[in-house]
């Protein structure tokens, strides 16, 4: 069983303040379920300009207690890893994350795209 869900949003920002702002957007102090971002991988291709990250988000466990009465989900944090792809030159940024807690028995993905608007590109 599958479910996808398509999101469209335009940030009525510069592109270089949104990839900014969701680079640093973990941990703070307003969302105490996100422990942890460390980068794990960071290079950047010379011929085409792309940077690539790999990061490890480290969160608390927010599945309900009654839940967790099942032991595979009776773990304190869980573990999340995502890679992200930025263009300056094409002002792209391509993410994507998934679960690295529970892989054995379910899959969790999410997959993003930063660009300029249609609309305006200072959005």
């Amino acid at each position: 069983m599958g479910v996808t869900v398509d999101v469209h949003e335009v940030f009525k920002y510069p592109f270089e303040q949104v990839v900014a702002s969701f680079l640093r957007k973990y941990p703070n102090p307003m969302d105490k379920n996100v422990i942890s971002v460390k980068i794990v991988e960071e290079k950047k291709d010379v011929s085409t300009g792309i940077i690539y990250r790999k990061r490890i988000a480290v969160c608390q466990n927010v599945v309900p207690e009654i839940l967790r009465k099942v032991n595979i989900l009776k773990v304190p944090n869980v573990q999340l890893e995502e890679e992200s792809w930025f263009n300056p030159q094409e002002r792209n940024m391509a993410i994507r994350s998934h679960c690295l807690t529970w892989t054995q028995y379910a899959s969790m993905k999410e997959e993003s795209v930063f660009r300029e608007s249609m609309e305006n590109p200072n959005w």
